[in-house]
C-alpha cells in the first residue's frame, strides 16, 4: 500500500500510534529517501523554513524506531546519514546523539535523565515515553537473568527508580521487587532476581513484562 507523503502530520500520527516497533521501523525506512532528497534540495515555497523541522522530526522518529527494534549500531549509522548542519544545530538531534552516547556506554541512570529531563518536541514525546518503557522492560529482563544477587539501590538505579530510598532499606521498595517474584535476604541485604521469560512474537512484551513493571510503580517520575 502506498504511504501518505512525508509530512509533520504523518510523522506525528505515527509517533502517537501503537503500531509494532518493526512496522514503525519499516514505514519510516521507506521515507528515508524522501528525507534525503529534501535535505539536499533548496526547500519549497510551501514548506520554506519548515523543512528543517520536518527533517528533525523524521530523523528523531527514525532514530527511536531503531532503538525500539534494538538496532543500536544501525542507530549510530543513521546519525551519520543525518544532514550535517541539522545534526550539529538541531536540539532534538543533539538530544538523540546524547542518548546514543549514554546507551553505547551503558549508563542507565543517564539514559533515564536524558529521556525525562531533556526537552523533546511534543510531537516526539510519545516515542520518547514508549522507548523509556521499552528500555526499562529490557533492563528488567537483563538484570533478572544476569544477576544471582543484587543490592536494592543498584536494582533501582538500573530501572530508573529511587536508589536512595532503596539504600535506606525502605520496606515498600523491597516489597515492589518481591512482588515481581524476586526474593529478599535481610541478613545480607541482597535481592535475588527471578528470571523473566523473554516474550515471543506471539506474546508481546506489553503483557507480562508491563504488568511486572506496573508492580514496580512509577517511582522514577
Amino acid at each position: 500500500m502506498e504511504l501518505p507523503p512525508l509530512s509533520t502530520e504523518q510523522l506525528s500520527k505515527l509517533a502517537a500510534s501503537n503500531v509494532p516497533p518493526s512496522q514503525l521501523y519499516e514505514i519510516l525506512s521507506q521515507y528515508e529517501t524522501d528525507a534525503s532528497l529534501m535535505s539536499a534540495g533548496p526547500g519549497s515555497a510551501e514548506t520554506g523554513g519548515g523543512d528543517s523541522q520536518l527533517l528533525s522530526l523524521f530523523y528523531s522518529s527514525f532514530f527511536f524506531a531503531h532503538l525500539l527494534t534494538k538496532q543500536l549500531p544501525e542507530a549510530r549509522a543513521l546519525t551519520q546519514r543525518m544532514p550535517e548542519d541539522l545534526r550539529h544545530q538541531d536540539p532534538s538531534l543533539q538530544n538523540c546523539l546524547t542518548l546514543l552516547r549514554a546507551l553505547w556506554q551503558t549508563q542507565h541512570a543517564q539514559v533515564y535523565q536524558i529521556l525525562r529531563g531533556l526537552p523533546w518536541p511534543e510531537s516526539l514525546q510519545p516515542l520518547v515515553r514508549r522507548y523509556e518503557s521499552f528500555f526499562k522492560d529490557d533492563t528488567l529482563i537483563a538484570i533478572s537473568t544476569c544477576y544471582e544477587a543484587i543490592r536494592p539501590a543498584t536494582a533501582e538505579n538500573y530501572l530508573g527508580l529511587d536508589p536512595q530510598a532503596a539504600e535506606q532499606g525502605d520496606s515498600a521498595i523491597i516489597e515492589k521487587f518481591t512482588s515481581c517474584g524476586w526474593t529478599w535476604d535481610p541478613a545480607a541485604k541482597l535481592l535475588h532476581p527471578s528470571p523473566i521469560a523473554v516474550p515471543t512474537a506471539n506474546q508481546p512484551s506489553s503483557n507480562g513484562i508491563r504488568e511486572t513493571m506496573a508492580l514496580l510503580g512509577n517511582g522514577g517520575r
